[in-house]
């Protein structure tokens, strides 16, 4: 527990944290915000029904936007230390690597996941009424997914964690990310498209992005494949330090 309250106290009392925060918050909403209203318009000019769609579907979309934020979150929380060279203090305090990194795991996920519900709610907030009568607002299905939401974030957060300690350097941790999350599957999707070959979209299928999108749509199920990636990454990290890291 010493090393989870080191590693929260880190975590809190650094700016760039409660940046990320104001940053996610603020695309959030502006997003979310935003997509309703040229939505709306285009569901009524379609002459489309009543609560066709889902109260929550703008502020999932933002989210994609919101996975490169909490990403660099979490990346940071391992980069920074390489950065400054305070690693070797953390590691000379916590000689333990897995206990470290188990410690800076838990502090991202469970940050993350709280900061990240939080802005899910305040995005459903600031978009659904904009749909009007279009929005679908079923209470069990909305907080479902609000809650999917924060839990996508964090586990791109921990993954991104992973990264950062198995890269650790931010610039190069932050362009695999991006890379993994958004310019893969657009690959697979063309090699399936060109190559009339299924097997590159069901590959793509498997990504943490392609996932956690059905994931934050209600498809729970999904969901493992995002604690898949981000425990592969934790994993590999605590790899990296005990082999590598003095």
């Amino acid at each position: 527990m010493s090393a989870v309250r080191a590693e929260w106290v880190k975590l809190r009392t650094v700016r760039s944290t409660w940046w990320f925060t104001g940053g996610a918050l603020v695309t959030m909403v502006l997003v979310a915000a935003s997509n309703a209203d040229s939505d709306r318009g285009a569901l009524r000019a379609s002459g489309a029904p009543h609560g066709s769609v889902d109260a929550a579907s703008e502020a999932i979309t933002a989210a994609g936007w919101l996975l490169v934020i909490c990403g660099a979150l979490g990346l940071l929380v391992a980069t920074s230390e390489y950065a400054t060279r305070s690693v070797m203090v953390t590691l000379a305090c916590v000689p333990s690597r897995s206990r470290l990194m188990l410690a800076k795991t838990a502090v991202v996920l469970l940050a993350v996941f709280a900061a990240g519900t939080v802005i899910a709610a305040i995005g459903v907030a600031s978009s659904a009424p904009l749909l009007r009568e279009f929005a679908d607002v079923d209470a069990a299905q909305l907080t479902g997914q609000i809650i999917a939401i924060g839990a996508q974030l964090a586990l791109t957060a921990v993954l991104s964690l992973g990264l950062g300690v198995l890269v650790r350097r931010t610039a190069g941790a932050l362009t695999i990310l991006f890379v993994l999350l958004f310019i893969v599957p657009e690959l697979l999707g063309l090699l399936a498209d060109v190559l009339h070959a299924d097997v590159f979209n069901t590959v793509a299928d498997y990504l943490p992005n392609t996932a956690g999108d059905r994931f934050m749509h209600g498809e729970v199920l999904w969901g493992l494949v995002g604690v898949g990636w981000a425990a592969a990454a934790v994993l590999g990290a605590i790899w990296a330090l005990r082999k590598r890291d003095a």
